[in-house]
């Protein structure tokens, strides 16, 4: 195996699984960023539903490569609950993981992040992985 990994490391099956998992718009959410990676062409729309400064409701649709497909999948199934802060310093975290080639390593109910360990020796995709973050932080500058 090459330093890199390979394909079968990097879209390993958990994550291809979530990737797969599809488009999941909201109808009527509070909150849709539109966001893209102008490197790749990956795009993502993110809608919220907040109440009480807490995410209650996420839905998203991808037009992007796997690995931001699956993170968007994550995200979806673990912000509930949070507020965009909690999400920020996740955000803040991993990109620093990703670019520092750390072993990942996130709170515990975030820990399925690990699933991207491969992409933090390829830096030219951790803008994909972080693409669903960067659209919350969008969010987060309109409160």
């Amino acid at each position: 195996m090459s330093e890199l990994g390979t394909d079968e490391d990097l879209y390993n099956k958990e994550l291809l699984r979530l990737a797969s998992m599809g488009d999941c718009r909201l109808e009527n959410p509070d909150h849709t960023i539109v966001h893209n990676n102008p490197l790749c062409g990956d795009r993502i729309t993110l809608d919220l539903r907040i109440d009480d400064n807490l995410i209650t409701e996420v839905g998203y649709k991808a037009q992007s490569c796997a690995l931001c497909k699956a993170s968007a999948q994550l995200i979806k199934d673990l912000s509930i609950g949070r507020n965009l802060v909690e999400l920020q310093d996740i955000h803040m975290k991993l990109k620093s993981q990703l670019k520092e080639n750390l072993p990942i390593s996130l709170p515990n109910d975030w820990e399925s992040f690990s699933i991207f360990q491969p992409v933090a020796s390829i830096k030219n995709r951790h803008s994909c992985v972080l693409l669903p973050f960067q659209a919350l932080a969008k969010i987060e500058t309109i409160y």
